[in-house]
């Protein structure tokens, strides 16, 4: 069977620009299968400090060498404007956007109480604000051409992780944005789902001491090259679900989702009840799956008052 198609799509794909990195194997995934690709990246190091060049120029050669078509852009996504801008940059080179792949970040890995406020904001601003300015950006040009495909960044390090607090933390609400979006989606072709791949990326290999630099053998086995199939299929007209959060790494494709447990029930609930029966509040047997968002809003309706800006 032939893989996926991309003809006549345009895609932007942030943070395109690291060698290796994962944004730099979608982007060149996506246009060696015929979309035309905005190729976003700043051009500075992982952590977001200094100038390494202009990565985005060199992906886009890359491409374009390859018969592809694409364009590069050097916006910031940590702020509405930057944006917006790298959206005009689609819509004024190629017309349209049908697909965004919010993949650029920073990484800074140290405990919580070392960490900076400025970088605490730098991450945060890029990460979670990132994914939402941008899908901010293309939303209403998806809504209007009543299509779109958009597949948002997490980490397992939103389940934990030392020395990834607030990166955590900005991954987890990426997740509650992109499941919360996925409703708002489903009446207007909008379908948007969460990656959390696993990849060794130029990231990691410089972000880690020395002594814990992955090794070749991790370096082949994490190939970023691995996880950008996943994205195809997250990115294609026949994407078949919408509000999922699937992991990727090493050709292994998995879903990551939420559950509750059947837990414990008093009316008369008390502090200390809570402490006496912990053990069946915890216990994941007859566990029930919350498998989408359209599940865990079940029962639950709001009609909100008109909105009135701030």
């Amino acid at each position: 069977m032939s893989d996926l198609s991309f003809e006549g799509q345009v895609a932007i794909v942030t943070g395109a620009g690291g060698n290796p990195g994962l944004g730099r194997a979608h982007a060149k995934y996506l246009a060696a299968r015929g979309a035309k690709v905005v190729v976003n990246d700043l051009g500075v190091g992982p952590d977001g400090r200094g100038v390494v060049g202009a990565r985005a120029d060199a992906v886009v050669r890359e491409i374009c060498e390859q018969g592809g078509q694409a364009v590069a852009d050097t916006h910031s996504v940590a702020t509405e404007e930057g944006a917006n801008a790298i959206v005009q940059t689609a819509l004024q080179t190629f017309g349209k956007v049908d697909i965004l792949v919010n993949n650029a970040g920073v990484v800074e890995f140290a405990l919580f109480e070392e960490l900076s406020a400025a970088d605490i904001h730098k991450i945060l601003d890029t990460h979670l604000m990132g994914t939402i300015w941008m899908c901010r950006a293309v939303w209403s040009h998806m809504k209007q051409a009543g299509y779109g495909r958009i597949v948002n960044t997490v980490s397992g390090s939103l389940l934990g992780a030392r020395y990834a607090s607030v990166y955590g933390a900005s991954k987890g609400g990426i997740l509650g944005l992109t499941r919360n979006l996925a409703i708002e989606g489903a009446d207007i072709g909008i379908k948007v789902n969460a990656l959390a791949p696993g990849a060794a990326t130029v990231a990691w290999t410089t972000m880690s001491a020395d002594q814990a630099k992955p090794s070749p053998e991790i370096l082949t086995k994490l190939s970023p090259e691995f996880v950008s199939p996943t994205v195809g299929a997250l990115a294609h007209t026949s994407c078949p679900a919408s509000g999922k959060c699937i992991g990727s790494e090493g050709g292994n494709v998995f879903e990551l989702w939420y559950g509750r447990t059947a837990g414990y029930t008093d009316h008369e609930l008390e502090s200390h009840d809570v402490h006496l029966n912990w053990s069946q509040v915890v216990d994941r047997e007859g566990q029930r799956e919350i498998g989408d968002p359209f599940d865990g809003c079940a029962g639950f309706t709001l009609t909100p008052r008109a909105y009135r800006s701030s």
